[in-house]
């Protein structure tokens, strides 16, 4: 979803900032690149002790919430190319998982804002698993909710932890560099585009 129906990761890059600007900190964007695509809890005990931090965890992520989820539910277009290859691959009967590592509550203020909400037959989101990506728990979920075995899914992913979250699943994995927050070419990958208009059609089969 982040990275790769909108560009969704600069609202969460701010809205870290955000909490960090209140302890006189700030992360740069590419110091913040490792953490695109990890749980949060996780993403917050590293950035509390690079930045040295004077508060808890749990103090971080009461704070963080609200203001993340201002920073969500701002108007973003949906990246170019996104809507039209969602239609393309429902008139052709291809079901259509949202594999995150978002929690569902984030996806719920990300797709309308996107103009993407209800448009997808399974949901899998970080609050469904006990291991999010880069574990492959996550296209695991989305695969049996399909009804389809992971090799024969076809992954869009943009992060690092992403690629290999659906890599170690056994999807083949299509990576999307769309974005400023992407992650360079990965190993193991069956193709690296720039754009959703440039998906491969010719690798996904309807029902």
């Amino acid at each position: 979803m982040d990275g790769t129906l909108t560009d969704s990761e600069p609202a969460f890059h701010a809205a870290v900032n955000d909490i960090l600007a209140r302890y006189g900190k700030h992360v740069p964007i590419e110091e913040y690149g490792r953490f695109i695509g990890m749980e949060t809890p996780p993403m917050w005990m590293q950035m509390i002790a690079l930045q040295g931090l004077p508060a808890t965890l749990d103090e971080i992520l009461e704070a963080y919430e609200p203001v993340l989820m201002q920073r969500l539910r701002q108007p973003r277009p949906a990246l170019p190319g996104a809507r039209e290859l969602i239609d393309a691959l429902r008139e052709r009967g291809v079901p259509i998982a949202l594999c995150t590592a978002s929690y569902q509550r984030w996806v719920e203020a990300i797709l309308p804002s996107a103009g993407l909400d209800g448009l997808f037959d399974v949901l899998s989101t970080c609050d469904m698993v006990a291991k999010t990506k880069p574990q492959p728990e996550p296209y695991l979920l989305a695969a049996e909710k399909m009804g389809v075995p992971p090799a024969e899914c076809v992954a869009i992913e943009d992060s690092t932890n992403g690629v290999t979250s659906a890599l170690r699943a056994g999807t083949h994995v299509v990576q999307l560099r769309a974005t400023g927050t992407a992650a360079a070419p990965m190993a193991g990958v069956a193709r690296v585009i720039t754009s959703l208009r440039e998906f491969p059609l010719e690798l996904v089969v309807g029902q």
